[in-house]
This record gives structure tokens, sequence and C-alpha cells, in this order.
């Protein structure tokens, strides 16, 4: 295991006082549809007086897909307070008038993930509510058991640290009592399908998603949402190749009028093939996937996944 300051937003609404989260244990990725263990280690200082009545939260940040709120086990150890189980907060228990997963999508956003309506924030807190005297000073290990979704993908973790009774209130500046951090990219492997990438602009798309190679296929290439090394290129280009099922590669990167993009709004373009004839395939033949990249007119400059030079890769399915 290594030790990341991560993000999947640990929301550990905390007991009282100034909190800390000093570290999260996490694999380096994960495997589609096996559970994983993240552990968060924090502290709690209560040294501006009591607090009753108060519950220990924590929330994180997952994909919709995941459905971690129904599926999450999410537990607690402490020096004072024993050891417990935490479940989900209720719909009806709101701060700055909102649910707890509104709230923080309002005041902390999505972490600088892409299609962010697919992403939420899971919040659990403790099944009991405690006292914590002045002066209490204790570490709480939080250990999450989550069950990732079957697809593979990648997306920007985040965590936050709080408690129920001071909420997100900025009354203490910089020594607030709570504390969210977002990171860089987790992986969950081995799963279905081609890679969901919450963390990379959404340059390139393909519909439909799933089909055949006797389907036709529309690519579309949007150098809008960010810089590449195709703006201000006026015609772009389709250079790929196909990936037959008995190990064939086909590959089509010539740079003429079948191969080039159409505008289409703004500075987005797209081209429909159909992959059966624009790879020339044999009867008999069938393809397994395609690796595509965009290119200008020389063929010289390519864009592909992540704003790189790494290709696409769209897989072929039916449903």
């Amino acid at each position: 295991m290594k030790k990341y300051t991560y993000g999947i937003v640990l929301f550990l609404l905390l007991l009282a006082g100034c909190v800390f989260l000093d570290g999260v244990d996490q694999p380096s990725s994960a495997k589609a549809d096996q559970e994983m263990t993240i552990t968060m280690h924090n502290r709690i200082d209560v040294a501006d007086g009591g607090r009753s009545g108060v519950r220990l939260i924590v929330g994180f940040l997952a994909p919709k897909s995941w459905a971690a709120a129904a599926n999450a086990k999410i537990t607690f150890t402490t020096h004072s307070y024993g050891n417990g189980k935490m479940v989900p907060v209720p719909s009806t228990v709101t701060v700055s008038g909102k649910t707890w997963p509104a709230a923080l999508k309002d005041r902390f956003g999505m972490g600088g993930n892409y299609m962010t309506d697919d992403l939420e924030w899971v919040v659990f807190w403790t099944e009991q509510a405690y006292n914590v005297p002045q002066g209490v000073k204790d570490n709480i290990d939080v250990t999450m058991v989550i069950k990732p979704g079957p697809e593979n993908m990648q997306f920007k973790t985040g965590y936050f640290l709080g408690t129920s009774s001071d909420g997100l209130s900025d009354v203490f500046g910089s020594n607030n009592v709570y504390k969210c951090q977002f990171k860089d990219c987790f992986s969950i492997t081995d799963g279905q399908g081609d890679l969901i990438d919450f963390c990379n602009p959404q340059i390139a798309a393909v519909t439909p998603g799933s089909a055949t190679d006797n389907d036709f296929l529309t690519m579309s290439f949007d150098p809008e949402v960010v810089q590449t090394a195709l703006n201000g290129v006026s015609n772009i280009y389709l250079c790929a190749k196909g990936y037959t099922s008995n190990g064939q590669v086909l590959e089509v990167c010539t740079q003429t009028d079948a191969s080039k993009l159409k505008a289409y709004t703004g500075k987005k373009s797209a081209i429909t093939i159909w992959p059966r004839a624009y790879f020339n395939l044999q009867e008999g033949q069938t393809l397994e996937k395609i690796e595509y990249f965009f290119t200008d007119v020389s063929g010289a400059v390519k864009v592909g996944f992540g704003n790189t030079t790494a290709p696409f890769v769209y897989t072929f399915k039916c449903q």
C-alpha cells in the first residue's frame, strides 16, 4: 500500500474542534468488481470548547455507477471512543440549506474531473452521536471497503474532513473545522469496455457507444475544450488502425477527402465511416477494435487520447 494525501472525498465530519487529515492508505489502482480498502488517518484537537451530540462523518467522490452510498462499508477506530460503523447521512439532514452531497459539490466542486454528472459525493456518519469535551486530542482511522463497478475508468479523487456541529462554517479562516483536497487520477482496471476517462477533456467521441463493424460510426473532434496541437488547423484528418479477430492490423492513415473530417459547429468536426468498407475487410473478417488519431494534412501532427500522441481506442461490441 502506498500512502497518499488522496482524494475520494472523505468527508469526516469530525467530533469537534480542529481536524487534521494526516494521510490516506490507498492502492495505486484497483480492479473492477473487486473490493478495495482505503484507510484515512485523521486527528482531532478540541481546543475551542467542547461539543455535544456530534457525529463523525465521512464522504467521498465516486462514480454514480458504483452506487457507493448503498454498497460501501465504512468503519472507524479511535483511542477514546472505541470503534464503530458508519451509515449514509439521511437526505433530510442539510447544511447551508442543501443535502450534504449537494453542499459539497457546491462548495468544493468535482476536483477538476470532466463529465461530472456521472460522479457524486457520498457522505456517511457514525450511527451514534458523541459528547466531546474541550482538550480532547485523538487519532481517528476510517476504513472504507468499496466495490468499484464493472467498467474500466479513471477519475480524480478527493477527501474532505470536518465536523457535524460546525458544518462548512468558515468562521475560523484557514483553521476551519474541515479539510478538503483533490488529487491525481485513480484507475480501475481489468474491467469491461473502453476506458471511461473523467480526468481528461473529452476532445474525441464516437457514436454510437456500442456497435459492430457493420454499423456506421461517427468520430468527432472538439478542439475547443482544451488547447491542442491542431488548434488553428483548418483541415483535420482521421488516421486509424483496425485490428481484426484473426490478428491482422489494417491501417488507413492517408490525408485524403475520404479521411477528412467535416466541420459542423464552431470548430468541431466529425467523420462518419462504415468500418467494413473503410478498412476494406474481406468476407469472414471482423474488427475487434480501432485505434485512431486526428492529424493535419501532413500527417505529422497527431492528437490522441488525453491530448497526447497515444491513440484513442474504440472497441466493437453489440448490446
